[in-house]
């Protein structure tokens, strides 16, 4: 059964983003609110790729969350899939009084910063004024979720040059208080969703240094068949796999929240990710690290994938 989710969503969701949204797409760092995403966006939408952090879809495809986070991650995806499907939708589900606070996805992407209440920095990715820029934060005895004013976000420089950053600002258009059980399986299954991206991103990093390896050719050898490359090859591939079986695990337990099970598969993941970007970068020698390549796309993605998913684990802790 699990294999025949994944076919068929590798004909469906893999498929759409490979033919509208390929790594070289997001070379463009288009806003969320050009003719280009706004029509991806729509088709998201319409294919009902939205719900699929609703309860319904994932007791039915609850394995295929795996395979579309790493679809999304090897896209480079330019676009607030994550949050809008698996952390805004959900807790509109959860929380149908949400609906004065979380406008419609579908028409809004839904750019959320997950924190604590009292934090100061307030960043969150920037998508543009069509989308909506949500803010959920635990605070004593439970959570608040607010809606801010897209015309107040202050843009800055960030080290993914194909997702904008900014700090927002002034005070909420609406708000809403949420319980502990609301939240937590929500915030977990996003993680999940997080950590997939962020291994999706890692392993197509990979995939070009093991290419590459194969045709370069140092000595009358290809690259790959030295013990100084081929073995951290394997390694890299090796902890990659280990952050999938951690990301399957931490979807099981997506019921109840498991505040050590989401840090363990955390740490997995985020080692095994930087760890597979930095060596991309090195073993394409010079040319991995100019802008014309893309392993330094990658490789940037992974680390702020890497930096959003250390700092939503421990919200789930008590």
């Amino acid at each position: 059964m699990h294999s025949e989710i994944r076919t068929l969503l590798s004909s469906t969701f893999g498929r759409l983003l490979q033919d509208r949204h390929p790594a070289a797409y997001a070379r463009r760092a288009l806003p969320a609110h050009d003719v280009a995403q706004r029509a991806l966006w729509s088709e998201l939408a319409e294919g009902g790729w939205l719900e699929a952090g609703a309860q319904a879809f994932q007791s039915e495809y609850g394995p295929g969350t795996l395979p579309m986070g790493e679809w999304a991650g090897q896209a480079l995806l330019t676009l607030p899939y994550g949050p809008s499907a698996f952390l805004a939708g959900v807790l509109l589900e959860r929380a149908p009084a949400l609906s004065g606070v979380v406008l419609d996805l579908a028409a809004h992407p839904a750019s959320v910063r997950c924190d604590r209440d009292g934090d100061e920095e307030g960043w969150v990715d920037d998508y543009g004024p069509s989308a909506q820029y949500l803010r959920l934060s635990r605070r004593e005895g439970g959570w608040v979720l607010a809606r801010h004013d897209p015309a107040q976000l202050e843009s800055v420089a960030g080290l993914d040059p194909t997702v904008a950053l900014a700090r927002l600002r002034g005070p909420a258009l609406a708000r809403a208080d949420l319980r502990e059980e609301q939240v937590l399986p929500a915030l977990q299954n996003h993680l999940a969703f997080l950590l997939a991206q962020l291994t999706g991103a890692a392993g197509a990093s990979l995939d070009m240094a093991i290419a590459y390896a194969k045709e370069r050719e140092q000595f009358g050898r290809a690259i790959g068949q030295f013990q100084a490359i081929k073995h951290p090859l394997v390694d890299a591939w090796i902890g990659l796999d280990n952050s999938r079986y951690a990301v399957e695990a931490l979807l099981r337990a997506r019921a109840a929240a498991d505040p050590g099970l989401a840090a363990l598969a955390t740490r997995v993941a985020t080692a095994a990710a930087r760890r597979a970007v930095k060596l991309s970068i090195q073993v394409h020698g010079g040319i991995g690290f100019s802008w014309e390549h893309d392993a330094q796309l990658y490789l940037k993605r992974a680390y702020r994938l890497a930096v959003e998913a250390e700092r939503t684990a421990p919200l789930l802790q008590a």
